[in-house]
């Protein structure tokens, strides 16, 4: 029974017989990408049919080639088709240039590897705009001008407090909200803050009269016009900042539950998208174990502790979740594991299935309640330790390891940096 090599290449598809001969192919057009991923995807295309066809009927029933996707169209066409081994591949990718002239899919070898060059451009674009074209980078995009739009405003408000209590210093420990501070500013004056207008940008009335008493007896100096009006316009982009960080916050909301429903419901909106940023994409995040999203954002921390032997971190970006920071202190790290290990899950099913799944936050839930029912009171540490410790395979092993980290220092000082 005759067999035949049946090569996908970069500018189209080859079919060579024992002696390296070409029997049949099949050329890409002007745009070598689109087919040859469609080929990869296993998508058959008349011409191809019509290919196979030819080689059907010249009896080639078997063939070996070094795709995956061909294999199965081709098995699927009637050809029985195995992959080559990976020695057979590279062999095949060091006669590449070769087939691609006898192919005629290049006049000479300096035509062929243009071509080749060519291909390698294209696709390098199409990946690149393929990955820009992912919602979970614009999430990324979305939570990282967020924190920085935080620091922005925080910045800003420490200087306007700072500026215009020159003025009016009492206002500080008076007005703890800065977009409250701001319309105060932007009335003007001290001189100027009665309890009518602090009433109409929604001042409560008691709140109103104290701050115009205050006011009325500050001991802030005065403050010329030019002034005025440059801390006002402070004020006023604070404002619009503000402004912009709210639209933001809005639209990470929509995206969230858009691209990842499951883990916004476990972790929020504002924390998913910190954690999906820390793992690169939500692609990523989603082959982590839940050990590792666990400790996600204390890198630092973990690394120091397998330097030094100390105490690991028991969590990350995920301790800004309010069922770890308001539980109590011996509780944390269990519920820290509970929650990493169902963000695992959701991040897998928001990648793969793209919809909610109520269940999780369900066993969730089940889970908190049964650790906190288990543990109302705190494990003495010292037991704990010497629990740990009493092992065999734990004795020693950390003053083992603090041991040698004290005599490397002693020995070379600290690292200069």
């Amino acid at each position: 029974m005759p067999r035949c090599t049946i090569l996908l290449l970069e500018a189209g598809i080859v079919a060579l017989d024992d002696n390296e001969n070409v029997i049949s192919s099949y050329r890409f057009g002007d745009d070598l990408v689109r087919p040859y991923r469609a080929v990869k995807d296993g998508n058959l295309s008349e011409q191809l049919r019509s290919m196979f066809d030819t080689l059907k009927s010249k009896g080639y029933d078997s063939a070996v080639s070094n795709d995956e996707g061909l294999v199965t169209m081709l098995s699927k066409s009637g050809i029985n088709t195995s992959l080559m081994s990976n020695e057979e591949q590279m062999k095949a990718q060091e006669r590449k240039v070769k087939v691609m002239i006898s192919a005629n899919f290049a006049p000479n070898e300096y035509e062929a590897l243009g071509l080749l060059r060519k291909f390698a451009i294209d696709l390098s674009s199409i990946k690149v705009g393929e990955v820009s074209a992912k919602r979970d980078s614009h999430i990324i995009q979305s939570v990282n001008a967020m924190d920085e739009l935080d620091k922005v405003i925080n910045l800003l408000g420490s200087r306007l407090r700072e500026w215009y209590g020159l003025h009016f210093p009492e206002l500080d420990a008076l007005i703890q909200n800065l977009p409250t501070y701001c319309d105060i500013v932007l009335i003007g004056a001290k001189d100027s803050l009665d309890k009518e207008r602090l009433m109409q940008i929604g001042i409560p009335e008691d709140k109103a009269e104290q701050i115009a008493n205050r006011a009325r007896t500050s001991s802030g100096g005065d403050i010329t016009d030019e002034n005025l009006a440059t801390v006002q316009k402070l004020a006023q982009e604070i404002r619009n900042l503000n402004s912009i960080r709210n639209a933001v916050t809005s639209h990470l909301e929509q995206e969230m539950d858009a691209v990842a429903p499951n883990a916004k419901e476990i972790l929020g909106a504002t924390i998913g998208a910190r954690m999906i940023a820390k793992a690169g994409s939500l692609e990523r995040l989603s082959t982590m174990a839940a050990s590792t999203i666990q400790v996600i954002g204390a890198e630092k921390a973990l690394f120091r502790a397998l330097k030094t032997g100390s105490r690991p971190p028991k969590h990350g970006i995920i301790f800004q979740h309010p069922l770890i920071h308001s539980a109590p202190r011996w509780q944390r790290g269990k519920i820290a594991r509970a929650i990493a290990a169902k963000v695992a899950i959701a991040a897998r099913i928001d990648v793969h299935k793209s919809s909610k799944d109520s269940s999780i936050m369900a066993k969730l839930n089940e889970r908190i309640e049964e650790i906190r029912e288990r543990y109302k009171e705190p494990v003495e540490r010292e037991e704990h330790e010497e629990k740990y410790y009493a092992r065999p395979e734990r004795r020693g092993k950390k003053s083992e390891r603090r041991r040698r980290f004290e005599e490397r220092r002693r020995r070379f000082g600290k690292r200069r940096r």
